[in-house]
């Protein structure tokens, strides 16, 4: 039965050493990173009020909206999240361990629908910590440098879209950690797993911007990762055919559409 599964998945998960250093990574880099660009942004702010800037202060709102306040978890923390999320599947193969889970499982399916489970429901409550916690520290900081400490009220929880941003930080988390499992498989090596995943995320994709206009219009459009952070910012990406919404919902798809492929090698492949 799948429960069985997921009970080895989490049994196994939680007897690694590392996934207790990199879950206390995820949420201190998180928080940390944010905490120094609210209180730097509040400095940063304030002193361009004292020297009256106003070309700065046009486009300061910026600095504290919700999202920005989640720097540190949008940039650093989910990273880590990715990679450990690649390590799941890939360490069973570095360690030979792949067979018995294969073996010990009635389908092969639900052994990645486990591991997805399991660390995806782990990867959620890292991201709920360390996004809470960035809002409360990030605000505290900011407000604390600025003389009107109400400039930074965009960053606290009690703004008006806090909480649905943390809740298409959850989705990029799963979303995420959904096709690491499915790179994993695919690859099934660990440094091939992590290039292709972290090359995707922080170079490749950026990587549109150096393409002139009238291509890179058709092509940022369809990149994943580019929709996510549109719809967490709060923005339309520029040149897509919807909005928002169907942002999340590409990102999602495209996500889905690697954990199955995933599946498939898992499969369709010998352990």
């Amino acid at each position: 039965m799948l429960a069985r599964t997921i009970n080895a998945e989490w049994i196994k998960l939680r007897s690694t050493r590392g996934i207790y250093w990199t879950s206390a990574l995820v949420v201190l880099l998180s928080v940390g990173l944010s905490a120094f660009i609210g209180w730097a942004n509040g400095m940063g702010v304030q002193s361009a009020l004292d020297d009256n800037d106003t070309g700065f202060l046009a486009t300061a709102g910026n600095l504290f909206t919700f999202s920005a306040g989640q720097a540190g978890l949008l940039s650093f923390g989910s990273m880590v999240i990715m990679i450990q999320a690649v390590l799941t599947v890939t360490g069973d193969y570095g360690n030979s361990t792949v067979k018995l889970s294969v073996l010990a499982a009635p389908a092969r399916w639900q052994v990645a629908v486990a591991k997805f489970l399991v660390y995806g429901a782990l990867a959620v409550v890292l991201a709920l910590i360390s996004a809470v916690v960035s809002a409360v520290l990030g605000h505290a900081l900011a407000a604390g440098q600025l003389d009107d400490p109400s400039i930074a009220d965009g960053m606290a929880l009690s703004a008006d879209d806090a909480w649905k941003t943390i809740g298409m930080i959850v989705v990029y988390v799963l979303g995420a950690v959904a096709l690491c499992t499915g790179v994993g498989y695919l690859v099934r090596r660990t440094a091939g797993a992590m290039a292709i995943v972290l090359l995707w995320v922080l170079v490749l994709e950026d990587l549109t911007g150096l393409l002139p206009d009238s291509v890179s219009r058709y092509i940022t459009p369809f990149l994943p990762f580019k929709n996510i952070s549109a719809a967490i910012s709060g923005n339309d990406l520029e040149h897509a055919p919807w909005g928002q919404g169907g942002s999340l919902i590409y990102y999602v798809v495209i996500c889905l559409v690697i954990f199955v492929g995933g599946i498939v090698a898992l499969r369709k492949r010998d352990a």
